[in-house]
């Protein structure tokens, strides 16, 4: 039975699907600056990039998934739950976004030069 009602958790999953639609290309650029920037292959830049890949599978998988299931199963979920799911997405969206942003902003420096 699929049930899908308008409430706080259906409000989040709709949220963290559109974020990961934001968020998932951010990190594909992020592994190519950080792959394309040096020619060695060092053993800091090899964890580096294999952090960035988990991050990205993350976004493009868990997120996603995430909001799926919050928004067609949030109805069942206690209000009080459904504010403190609110909560914490709203808590994961404000602690990445300047990340993304200055990665945007390293990007345009990279192509004016």
């Amino acid at each position: 039975m699929v049930n899908a009602s308008l409430n706080w958790a259906s409000l989040v999953g709709l949220l963290l699907v559109l974020y990961a639609v934001v968020a998932a290309p951010s990190s594909i650029a992020q592994i190519i600056f950080l792959l394309g920037r040096r020619a060695d292959r060092t053993p800091g830049l090899i964890v580096a990039t294999g952090l960035r890949v988990i991050q990205a599978v993350g976004r493009f998988l868990a997120l996603p998934l995430c909001g799926g299931i919050l928004f067609f199963q949030g109805w069942r979920l206690d209000p009080i739950l459904q504010v403190c799911l609110f909560l914490l997405a709203m808590g994961l969206i404000f602690e990445s976004v300047p990340g993304i942003l200055t990665d945007c902003q390293h990007w345009q420096k990279r192509r004016q030069t």
